[in-house]
């Protein structure tokens, strides 16, 4: 799928942890570069619908998916519980 799907695609992936004032927060970002031009899709797919409701329900974070034609960009923003604690 999307970069995977041939030899000259690849995946960046870049994190930080931006404080606030309850907590700190975890920015994950996937960036896809070099696959096949991207479209949005349809309808979500199983995996998009994971991701989303796993970040959204478990974790109490969000995910944004920007389907660029030159790649996905899907960037989660999740709570770090604690790490404002010391």
């Amino acid at each position: 799928y999307g970069a995977f799907s041939n030899d000259k695609g690849s995946i960046r992936i870049d994190w930080t942890i931006e404080p606030t004032l309850e907590e700190g927060r975890l920015i994950l970002s996937w960036r896809e570069q070099g696959g096949p031009p991207v479209t949005p899709p349809l309808r979500k797919g199983f995996g998009s619908r994971v991701i989303e409701r796993g970040l959204t329900h478990e974790l109490e974070g969000t995910v944004q998916l920007d389907y660029r034609p030159d790649g996905l960009i899907c960037t989660m923003n999740i709570p770090v519980p604690g790490s404002r604690d010391g």
